[in-house]
């Protein structure tokens, strides 16, 4: 009995330690793919930021979303004065624009050059574009997708122009 308890000990240790092993990786990773913190970058003695938006990154909001986030959930800050630089790439099946406006349905960049070409129009699937614009004031705006329809589906994030600080981008509940 004694040799018995000694060979099933160590295959059920095994099995725990696999399942242990396998948790902390699935949750590593998890946390990993949730954070939005790889999507942004900044230059404190250029005052510059650049922002990563991918639109339609997976299945998030249906697929209506920036960095798999949809409704507002990503909050990007950035001091004025500041020039911020955004790198747009649609990964989604349909047509997707990156624009910064101030508010719920505006189709009009609220600073100049912040939108896509033919932001109402569209990148195809796998087209990629950037634009840069200096934040010249301060204020709570969106990124959004100019695409009709787009951002009542509630494909946006937030856009917080501050006072100060550093650039920031944080996940919140939408």
């Amino acid at each position: 009995q004694r040799r018995w308890m000694c060979n099933a000990a160590p295959m059920a240790g095994r099995v725990a330690v696999a399942g242990v092993v396998t948790a902390v990786i699935a949750a590593s990773t998890v946390s990993a793919a949730a954070g939005p913190g790889r999507y942004l970058s900044w230059d404190a003695t250029r005052r510059v930021a650049h922002v990563t938006l991918l639109a339609g990154l997976g299945g998030g909001n249906n697929g209506f979303n920036f960095d798999g986030y949809g409704r507002g959930e990503l909050l990007v800050r950035v001091p004025v004065g500041w020039r911020v630089v955004v790198s747009c790439e649609n990964r989604g099946g349909g047509r997707h624009s990156c624009a910064v406006v101030r508010g719920a349905l505006a189709v009009t960049p609220a600073f100049a050059g912040a939108a896509t070409p033919q932001p109402l129009v569209g990148l195809s699937p796998g087209a990629k574009a950037s634009f840069s614009f200096v934040a010249s004031r301060v204020g709570t705006f969106r990124l959004a997708s100019l695409v009709p329809g787009q951002e009542q589906a509630r494909m946006y994030a937030v856009l917080d122009v501050t006072h100060g600080g550093l650039p920031a981008i944080t996940a919140r509940p939408g």
